[in-house]
């Protein structure tokens, strides 16, 4: 499989309140549902941005209503840093591929259970 490339998220593990458990839900489901949470109507709007430098970089887009002014003086307050002309570098992470496996630097550092999570 190449990774390399955009990539959106088409399903996502969402826990449903009425069966208290984590279910599988399309990106058209949530967006159509009024009592999704909006937190998870906005992270499908991410895009992930696989290079071949071994870096993914996850972009939002501009909300429309933002004007151009708003835009450079964000740019230029370093608030925020363009990636293309519609979209906003959100974070840059490492990733790498091992016999066949996607791996994604999370980042994530500490323990679970007394034993040191990989990141």
């Amino acid at each position: 499989m190449d990774i390399i490339g955009k990539w959106n998220v088409t399903a996502i593990m969402a826990f449903n309140s009425r069966t208290s458990s984590l279910e599988w839900r399309t990106a058209a489901e949530i967006m159509a549902d009024e009592n999704a949470e909006d937190y998870l109507k906005e992270s499908l709007a991410y895009s992930y941005i696989f290079s071949e430098d071994g870096k993914v970089s996850v972009v939002m887009p501009i909300p429309a209503d933002t004007s151009k002014e708003e835009i450079d003086a964000a740019v230029a307050e370093g608030a925020i840093q363009l990636c293309g002309e519609d979209t906003i570098l959100m974070e840059e992470k490492a990733w790498k591929e091992e016999n066949g496996r996607f791996f994604l630097d999370t980042g994530v550092k500490g323990e679970v259970l007394g034993e040191e999570v990989s990141s």
